[in-house]
C-alpha cells in the first residue's frame, strides 16, 4: 500500500487531511502553574531560570544554596552574573540570611516539595528579589510578586519543559524547540528496563545542556496536557503518607507535612550508608541529588550528608499501596540486621 503524503511542506501551508495518525492523547486541561499572562512554557527548567533573569534590569549577583544541581550554574555562565553559594541546616533552611547588596538576588530550592511555609518566611523578607526553584515542587503555588521556575519532567514522563511564572513576563520568544528525537526513551522504557533505556535518557539529558532558550515544543506541550494532574496528586499524598506513618523514626530529616503543596519524593535521611546499594540491589532504583555538593563541601556538612546519605525514595503516579509496602520491607529489613 502506498503511504499516503507527508503532512510536512513549506512553512505556512496548512497540514494536509487525511495522513498517518499521530499519539492519541487526552486533554485534561489541568497543568498546574499553567497561568495565563503569568506562566511562560519553555523548553527546560534552566532555560525557565534564565527567562527569569533576562527580566532582571542590572542584576550583578545571584546568591544560590551550595547543595544545587550545577545546571543551575549554565544560564548565570550565559548570562555572565557572579554568584555566591550558601551553607543550609539540616532543616535544609539557609544558616543564615545574606543582606543583598543593591541588584542582587537570591534563589532557594523547594527541597523534595517540602518547604512551603519556609519560602513564604523568606518571600516576607526579601520581596521579589527572591527566585524559587520549583523544580521540585511542580504543585507549589507561585506567590505574588516572587518568580519561581518549574520543571515538569521531574514528575511525568516527559523529555524536556520548564515552567517561568513572574507577574509581568515581556521577553517574547517567537522559536518553538522541538523534542521528537528525544523522546525514544520514553518509548523505549514502556516496553523494555530501565536499564535498557538508560543510555537513550542520559543522551537527552546531556542535550539540555546550553539547550538554547525557546518555546515548550509542541510534543512536550500536547504530553503535559495529557496528564491527569489531580490523580497524580492524590496518588503521591497517598503513597507518602503510607511511607512516613511507617519510616519517619527511620528518618534524621524533620518533615512537617503541613508545609508540602505536594510530594515529590519520600526523602529518607538515613544513618545507613549502604542501604541505597541494598535498595538498588533489590530493584529499588534510587538516584543520587547533586553528588557534586560532596566535593565541594567540607566532611561532615549537611550538604555532604544530603548528598551522601538522603535516599529520595519514589512515591509517584506509577505506583500503589503494593509498591509502598515492598519498599518499607527492604529498608526495616535492613535496620533489622
Amino acid at each position: 500500500m502506498t503511504p499516503p503524503p507527508s503532512t510536512t511542506g513549506p512553512p505556512g501551508r496548512e497540514p494536509e487531511i487525511g495522513a498517518y495518525f499521530g499519539l492519541e492523547l487526552p486533554s485534561y486541561g489541568n497543568i498546574p502553574q499553567n497561568r495565563p499572562g503569568r506562566s511562560v512554557m519553555l523548553n527546560s527548567g534552566r532555560n525557565a531560570l534564565e527567562y527569569i533573569l533576562r527580566h532582571l534590569p542590572g542584576i550583578t549577583r545571584l546568591h544560590l544554596p551550595a547543595y544545587s544541581c550545577p545546571s543551575l550554574l549554565q544560564p548565570l555562565a550565559r548570562l555572565g552574573i557572579p554568584h555566591t553559594a550558601y551553607r543550609i541546616t539540616p532543616r535544609l533552611e539557609l544558616e543564615q540570611l545574606p543582606r543583598l547588596r543593591p541588584n542582587e538576588h537570591i534563589l532557594y530550592i523547594n527541597y523534595y516539595a517540602l518547604k512551603e511555609h519556609y519560602i513564604d518566611t523568606l518571600a516576607a523578607h526579601y520581596g521579589s528579589r527572591l527566585i524559587i526553584d520549583n523544580s521540585q515542587s511542580l504543585y507549589s503555588p507561585p506567590r505574588p510578586g516572587i518568580p519561581a521556575f518549574y520543571s515538569p519532567r521531574k514528575n511525568s514522563g516527559l523529555p524536556d519543559g520548564g515552567i517561568a511564572v513572574l507577574d509581568r513576563p515581556t521577553l517574547q520568544l517567537t522559536e518553538r524547540d522541538t523534542s521528537y528525537s528525544a523522546a525514544g526513551y520514553l518509548l523505549q522504557r514502556l516496553e523494555q528496563t530501565a536499564e535498557a533505556a538508560s543510555p537513550a535518557c542520559e543522551q537527552s539529558e546531556r542535550r539540555l545542556d546550553n539547550l538554547p532558550m525557546r518555546r515548550i515544543s509542541l510534543l512536550t506541550e500536547r504530553l503535559m496536557h495529557g496528564i491527569d494532574y489531580e490523580t497524580a496528586r492524590r496518588i503521591r499524598w497517598e503513597n507518602f503518607t503510607h511511607l512516613h506513618n511507617r519510616l519517619r523514626d527511620y528518618n534524621k530529616l524533620p518533615i512537617d507535612t503541613s508545609s508540602i503543596a505536594t510530594p515529590y519524593c519520600y526523602p529518607l535521611w538515613t544513618g545507613l550508608p549502604g542501604l541505597r546499594n541494598h535498595l538498588i540491589d533489590h530493584g529499588i532504583l534510587i538516584p543520587r541529588y547533586w553528588p557534586e555538593t560532596a566535593c565541594d563541601t567540607p566532611p561532615g556538612s549537611t550538604e555532604r550528608q544530603l548528598a551522601d546519605n538522603l535516599l529520595p525514595l519514589p512515591v509517584d503516579q506509577r505506583y500503589t499501596a503494593e509498591h509502598m509496602e515492598r519498599i518499607i520491607r527492604i529498608v526495616t529489613d535492613y535496620y533489622a540486621a
